[in-house]
């Protein structure tokens, strides 16, 4: 709606109601719309003969707002990324700031995107020899954000590939100017780092696909330490913590997996025979529930609570517009989310190479709030 159109509406309603509407014009500004008004007061005005009537159309007025209130707490938002191949897969999300930080797998960069929806590199391509950046996570704590940088041109192909192919490090960065404070590598050979967290004593954990387990850093520690094979489960994928500290819980072909860090026991999540949960890319938790991709849409699992048991899931957000969601991050009450990362659609794997740019679709990072 106009700025103009608010205030024709507002006189006019000022002017027959005497001046009464003065307190309620603020509120009322975020909420109404023209198109609905004009509409409903064609239609009751012919109806019911009431077309002068100050009360019902304060009434009106009224009636159509309250409601706006509570959808305005639902609606999405969209940031678009018009440098279609980035190639995204991770996220994460600065809730001080309020900045969201998306990996970009082709162009070996990290872009943010400000409170205020500017979009700008958060480091630039290829810097400190960074690869595919695939999961990252914010540490308020040490004010760093820590990334995984993975080489696997065959089936995720990067700009400028170099000799050595399946290798992975561990990024830490400085939030407050992208300067590198420490890398990590995992010495070993045919492995692919995938998604990372960091637990409340400062330990960070990142899954690894190849060979499925999970690997860590200790505060103070020099290198990635293996924490826990996790065979015979296959594709070691998200990871999360939920309200339970004790355990961390990280995805595979088969399922989520709790993985007690105490014990280094795991055990894959029951659930109910109606419930899909297989396959599932990104994970994190929020209430009661986790939230996983599953490429085509974002579902939640909901567990009980000893947490060793999924019993129930529904669709958070889906939408033609999906195309290879991965990963998302939970913060300040709202979901931020890729929705089409195009990781399968936008790679020629004959050529190993992306698919020329005309092929490709402007990536959509979404914003959905959050119900408790």
């Amino acid at each position: 709606m106009r700025p103009r159109d608010i205030v024709n509406l507002y006189k006019w309603l000022s002017g027959r109601a005497g001046g009464g509407l003065t307190v309620a014009y603020p509120f009322l500004l975020p909420f109404i719309e023209k198109e609905v008004v004009t509409n409903l007061f064609s239609l009751f005005s012919g109806i019911m003969g009431i077309k002068h009537s100050v009360l019902f159309r304060v009434f009106l007025v009224v009636a159509i707002t309250l409601p706006g209130c509570s959808s305005r707490e639902k609606e999405q938002e969209d940031f678009i990324l018009t440098e279609k191949d980035i190639i995204p897969e991770g996220v994460a999300f600065d809730p001080g700031t309020q900045t969201i930080y998306i990996s970009s797998t082709h162009k070996r960069k990290i872009v943010s995107i400000g409170k205020d929806g500017v979009i700008s590199d958060f480091i630039r391509e290829g810097q400190d020899d960074i690869k595919s950046v695939i999961g990252m996570e914010v540490e308020s704590r040490t004010n760093s954000l820590w990334a995984i940088s993975s080489e696997a041109n065959d089936v995720l192909p990067l700009k400028g590939p170099g000799p050595g192919q399946w290798r992975s490090s561990v990024y830490q960065f400085n939030l407050v100017d992208g300067r590198l404070i420490k890398r990590y590598a995992l010495n070993k050979d045919s492995v692919f780092l995938n998604d990372i967290t960091v637990g409340a004593d400062g330990t960070v954990y990142a899954t690894e696909t190849m060979r499925p387990a999970i690997y860590k850093i200790a505060p103070g520690e020099d290198s990635l330490q293996l924490l826990v094979q996790l065979k015979p489960y296959t594709f070691m994928n998200g990871i999360c913590f939920a309200a339970d500290k004790g355990r961390l819980f990280a995805t595979s072909t088969e399922g989520i997996l709790a993985v007690d860090l105490a014990t280094k026991e795991y055990r894959l999540l029951a659930s109910a025979t109606t419930v899909d949960y297989k396959d599932i890319d990104g994970l994190a938790f929020s209430g009661d529930h986790f939230i996983g991709h599953q490429s085509t849409k974002v579902c939640r699992f909901r567990v009980n609570k000893a947490m060793d048991s999924i019993i129930a899931s529904d669709t958070l957000n889906n939408g033609k517009e999906f195309d290879g969601s991965t990963t998302g991050e939970t913060g300040n009450g709202y979901y931020y989310f890729i929705v089409n990362s195009q990781i399968q659609s936008g790679i020629d794997y004959k050529k190993k190479q992306i698919k020329p740019l005309d092929s490709l679709e402007n990536i959509i990072i979404r914003k959905i709030k959050l119900n408790k």
